[in-house]
């Protein structure tokens, strides 16, 4: 769920104010120059701003909106937010720019968050999300994005607030933006109670450290330490919390620095460290912020509570669990509120979609009874069934068309046995994946893979079994795939992926991955117990770069060194004489 820290934070970094491509007067760098620093540089803000209200006479109309939105700024960073929730929400009313009237209402919606007024928040998200498709600028964009997920996870709301930060992830986020979708994903992944491999924290921490970003650093971490916890390792996940604790103490924050304590007892809790429990217990209450709904306090007392009674001390016992069920019972009736308010907000805005179509039904049917009043009704109605016809049949036809085009893509894009990718759509494919890694600086990994004697397979199988084994090959590699990887069938039994953001050791794990999958692939059903198995050969971008037919061939050429490697070892005496060696089965 997210705290309230983690929005005071994205206040002051989100909805970018589109760059002026040649500034002509004072007043117009002035505002892009305070608008940049509003979120890196607080004093520079604050004399910008006091800059800009001594010219405030010579600004344009539209200079004075961007100042006007500026204010709210200042003022939801200072903590004024009802100031800032009303001035917000008249530049919202007034505003004609798109941009402006976007970056207003996600202002109301984010200090509506902070103050608890859900319904107003919500009311303004949604108004946000419905200028999207009027702002070009894709940064302004994706910070709307970014806080319609922050805003729909905070109410519990995990589906959407999953669907906005793939929105973010899916339109080359800025590395910041990724950092902050990268987070907001996980979070929703977990309250939808979906799984997340470790793989996928240690990225997304890594990318929120490469920007400088603790907050979302060790929200992450905390996320982790949750995980490796379900799954036993709890030595480990304090190990990691107490790892970067003085790193979490220096952000300031308490929530953060609160659920990290929290944390950490729990654990030490669950270990069997009790002092160390009751200590971290005791600095989460300190630490932790004041409100008494919070996850970290509701922790802290259950630990206290839990600790004072395996010492017999149920005095205090007694009182940390009143505690720990006044805190408990607040936080969950938070939680209610919020949903509560997710759902009058939808009520609301289906009332209103509702009132808007019926009053554009209505001049419809206004507008048709003139126009019958100017025509003769016979030649209305045949111009109008006439019209219908016409609509219908190009309809009907560009449906077919479409469909019809559809499917002679799918076909020229799939190989007809495995339905992956043929080798024409995975060099296509692969090549754009390569050239935008390349641009971008990523690591790419790459595995060619041939069957052993499918011949054989053949043999026993007959050629629809072979087909279903090889099927059955490119569903089992499939699993292992990401859906930004490339697989595709390369002709006969050699298939061939590309996989995004792996080195040449991670790439080497998914070829023993898909090597140990091809092994489990039963043939018994089909009249024959054979194994199938297959001759990898991996490479990465580190080591043949990112030329689509270099790092395809290097792979091909580690596959067939591979397999010299393992003849070697059968035949050790061929090899020592240069004498011919049998062909591998």
């Amino acid at each position: 769920m997210m705290r309230r820290f983690a929005l005071a934070a994205m206040l002051a970094a989100v909805t970018p104010m589109p760059a002026i491509a040649a500034p002509a007067t004072e007043v117009e760098q002035l505002l892009l120059h305070a608008d940049r620093a509003r979120g890196t540089d607080p004093n520079a803000f604050a004399a910008d701003m006091h800059r800009l209200e001594r010219l405030q006479h010579t600004a344009t109309p539209a200079q004075q909106r961007q100042l006007q939105l500026l204010r709210a700024y200042q003022q939801a960073l200072t903590g004024q937010y009802d100031k800032a929730i009303r001035d917000a929400r008249a530049l919202y009313a007034e505003a004609p720019e798109a941009a402006l009237k976007f970056r207003a209402a996600l202002l109301v919606a984010n200090s509506a968050a902070i103050t608890r007024d859900s319904t107003l928040g919500l009311r303004y998200l949604e108004g946000a999300l419905a200028l999207q498709d009027r702002i070009d600028d894709r940064d302004v964009r994706q910070a709307g994005f970014a806080v319609a997920a922050i805003l729909y996870n905070q109410y519990g709301q995990f589906t959407l607030g999953r669907h906005y930060a793939e929105l973010i992830l899916a339109q080359a986020p800025s590395p910041r933006n990724r950092c902050i979708a990268q987070h907001l994903r996980i979070e929703a992944m977990l309250g939808l109670k979906a799984p997340v491999r470790s793989e996928e924290f240690l990225t997304a921490i890594a990318n929120c450290n490469a920007q400088q970003e603790p907050i979302a650093s060790n929200l992450l971490r905390g996320y982790l330490a949750r995980h490796l916890a379900s799954q036993g390792q709890t030595v480990k996940a304090i190990d990691l919390l107490e790892a970067h604790l003085p790193e979490v103490e220096a952000t300031g924050y308490p929530r953060l620095i609160g659920e990290v304590h929290g944390l950490l007892a729990e654990y030490n809790l669950s270990a069997g460290r009790i002092a160390a429990a009751e200590a971290h217990a005791r600095q989460a209450l300190a630490k932790g912020g004041n409100g008494t709904y919070t996850l970290p306090l509701v922790t802290a007392h259950k630990v206290l509570y839990a600790s004072a009674l395996r010492r017999g001390d149920l005095a205090t016992a007694l009182d940390e669990y009143r505690q720990y069920a006044d805190t408990d019972k607040a936080r969950l009736d938070d939680v209610k509120a919020r949903e509560f308010a997710f759902q009058v907000s939808r009520h609301e805005l289906q009332q209103k979609n509702q009132a808007i179509a019926l009053l554009s039904q209505q001049n419809e049917v206004l507008r048709l009874q003139q126009e019958v009043e100017k025509r003769n009704a016979q030649n209305s109605r045949l111009l109008l069934a006439l019209l219908a016809v016409v609509l219908a049949s190009v309809g009907f036809w560009v449906y077919r068309v479409k469909r019809a085009h559809s499917a002679l893509r799918r076909l020229a894009h799939a190989d007809a046995v495995t339905g992956i990718s043929n080798r024409g759509h995975f060099r296509q494919h692969a090549m754009a994946m390569l050239a935008q890694c390349q641009a971008r600086g990523e690591p790419v990994g790459a595995i060619v893979f041939d069957l052993d004697d499918l011949k054989a397979i053949n043999d026993h199988l007959g050629h629809t079994g072979g087909d279903h084994v090889l099927q059955q090959v490119a569903k089992a590699c499939l699993t292992h795939c990401r859906p930004s990887d490339c697989f595709g069938r390369l002709g006969g039994t050699e298939f061939g992926m590309i996989l995004l953001g792996r080195d040449l050791a991670a790439t080497r794990l998914v070829a023993e991955q898909c090597h140990e999958s091809l092994a489990a692939i039963d043939t018994t059903a089909l009249g024959a117990h054979l194994t199938v198995s297959a001759s990898f050969g991996c490479t990465s971008s580190a080591e043949s770069g990112y030329d689509f037919e270099r790092i395809l061939a290097q792979a091909d050429h580690a596959r067939d060194r591979r397999e010299r490697d393992d003849l070697a070892a059968l035949y050790p005496e061929a090899i020592a004489s240069r004498q011919d060696v049998p062909a591998p089965m």
